[in-house]
């Protein structure tokens, strides 16, 4: 694999592209049968986009460019977890632990942009994004992870629209069971953002309300990403 690998497709393109390997599925993509059932023209149209991208040659023969670009298709739909963060995507694989394939849904235009890109990239490209990573924290949150907020913070924080520096963040572990959102191993989602300079974290599944640390927030991040780290005191 290069270091980085961008192309955009539409969902049909993608179907297409993973059917090469007997793919049906692909994580964070509305189901295949949607756009089975608008008729056979979808996907021709995708063909031939992808033999416009020179994927396919018009003999329908897969190119070169286009055999690595299933590749990174393959290894998205054979990871056992991904990470979504906002409209970004996020897939392992097992040889290479250095890289991760990227889904990105590109806003209202019902493309996705397939990347795959080293660990030290996307850290930098999400520090870029979202401010939230690079936020200094207060002294206090040297002292603790999480905080469950107390009732009426809670009240306050449950009113209070976030304008900027906000993240919503879903992990999804698809080995684990029992395969429902009420599984904290499977499924998690956090909206995290900040209000009078505290860090929120708000666990949607469980409806519970937590003045987070800067620590405790990446740490999750981290580890989820598998980003290394040195362990501290506040990151253990």
């Amino acid at each position: 694999m290069s270091e980085e690998t961008t192309k955009t497709f539409t969902a049909p393109e993608l179907y297409l592209l993973a059917a090469a390997f007997g793919g049906k599925a692909l994580f964070g993509l509305p189901e295949k049968e949607v756009y089975q059932l608008k008729g056979d023209e979808v996907f021709q149209e995708a063909y031939q986009r992808l033999i416009d991208k020179e994927i396919l040659t018009t003999e329908g023969k897969i190119t070169r460019g286009g055999a690595f670009i299933i590749q990174a298709v393959e290894m998205y739909h054979q990871s056992k977890k991904y990470v979504r963060i906002n409209n970004l995507m996020f897939a392992f694989q097992e040889k290479n632990q250095d890289e991760l394939i990227l889904l990105i849904e590109m806003e209202e235009s019902e493309h996705y942009q397939l990347r795959v890109l080293s660990k030290a990239i996307v850290l930098k490209m999400l520090s870029d994004e979202i401010p939230l990573i690079l936020r200094e924290p207060k002294e206090e949150e040297k002292k603790f992870q999480q905080k469950e907020l107390l009732h009426q913070e809670r009240h306050e924080v449950e009113e209070y629209e976030p304008e900027s520096m906000f993240m919503n963040l879903e992990l999804f572990h698809l080995e684990e069971e029992p395969k429902n959102k009420f599984n904290p191993k499977y499924y998690q989602q956090w909206f995290i953002f900040t209000k009078d300079e505290k860090l929120i974290m708000v666990d949607v599944i469980n409806k519970k309300y937590y003045h987070a640390s800067q620590y405790g927030f990446l740490k999750i991040l981290f580890d989820e990403l598998e980003f290394p780290y040195k362990r501290s005191e506040e990151l253990a």
